[in-house]
């Protein structure tokens, strides 16, 4: 396999995965935000249940996905500048794109402490899980901001380049990753200014 399609590899690969974590994040949102815990106590356990699991399995696979997705840059030195692992796993090592790659390497690791803190979900304090677990917007945010700033090509100096189709999606799931957070927001407030007027 080229390394030109390496690199294509890896950015699909961290496409998906960014994609099926920002799907997951929107339906936390959703499943935490009050007025549809509401509507959700109407339905049956199991679907609960279900709903919860799919949740947890969309996160665990879009986390493998983006976790795994540098492996086959490690096969394009020539293109990467000679990326290794060590590049990956230390920030602002590499040789090119020496910002944008500890970015993600920063994505990398505040992922890691969201997957580990959700697998040890019954073991742990629900505030101290909750605390965890809002690190996942701080992924999201460096993650997106990796993903649109590093170069497709891994070109040194080349900042954006959004004739790469999937930088328009990523603009598209960088939007629906800030809107749905607004929303439970501004729906919380709604809420409890009801509460307040149904109280006087």
């Amino acid at each position: 396999m080229s390394e030109e399609n390496l690199l294509w590899l890896a950015r699909m690969i961290g496409l998906v995965g960014l994609g099926l974590l920002i799907l997951s994040s929107v339906g936390g949102v959703v499943m935490s935000s009050k007025s549809t815990a509401e509507v959700g106590r109407r339905f049956a356990r199991f679907k609960g249940k279900r709903i919860f699991a799919s949740h947890r399995l969309l996160s665990l696979i879009g986390a493998s996905l983006f976790l795994l997705h540098p492996i086959p840059m490690l096969f394009s030195p020539k293109t990467t500048g000679g990326l290794n692992l060590l590049n990956v796993l230390v920030p602002f090592t590499a040789a090119r794109q020496t910002l944008f790659t500890g970015l993600g390497t920063l994505a990398f690791y505040t992922l890691l402490i969201v997957v580990i803190s959700s697998l040890l979900f019954k073991k742990m304090k629900f505030s101290n899980w909750r605390v965890l677990h809002y690190a996942t917007y701080l992924f999201l945010a460096l993650g997106l901001v990796h993903s649109l700033l590093i170069s497709g090509e891994y070109k040194a100096g080349e900042l954006f380049d959004f004739e790469e189709p999937e930088k328009i999606v990523l603009l598209f799931m960088g939007a629906i990753a800030l809107l749905f957070p607004i929303w439970r927001v501004i729906a919380a407030r709604r809420q409890r200014a009801n509460r307040v007027l149904d109280s006087q």
